[in-house]
């Protein structure tokens, strides 16, 4: 079952609603990468609704942003089982550890392609 079939535009979902639908072990890998955000890059998330219908409706439904001075660092959708992350043009699936790890670098690499343009 996808985000937006059990979770209504109208009710945002509470935390313990978000981890029931992605299974503990798979919200411990969310809250990792949730902390990781607020604390090493000192961003503040946002909770949104998104309509999108691209890919079979993966991306609709709720979702939690992380954006610093207006820059979008990645989107994460909680899905059953596991959650989505996107990071501008680079989905990935996590599912276990390794797949935080591979999300941290390539928010890392991000982070870079932010400062660079800046500098430019």
């Amino acid at each position: 079952m996808l985000n937006y079939e059990v979770f209504n535009k109208e009710n945002q979902p509470t935390e313990d609603e978000i981890k029931d639908f992605v299974g503990t072990e798979i919200f411990m890998l969310f809250t990792d990468l949730d902390n990781h955000l607020r604390e090493d890059y000192k961003i503040k998330p946002k909770v949104a609704y998104s309509s999108c219908a691209m890919d079979n409706n993966i991306w609709r439904g709720w979702n939690i942003k992380y954006q610093k001075s207006g820059k979008s660092y990645c989107t994460i959708y909680p899905q059953q089982g596991h959650f989505l992350v996107l990071i501008p043009g680079k989905p990935f699936e996590v599912r276990n550890e390794d797949a935080v790890g591979e999300v941290k670098l390539a928010l890392e690499i991000r982070k870079d392609e932010i400062s660079a343009k800046k500098k430019a």
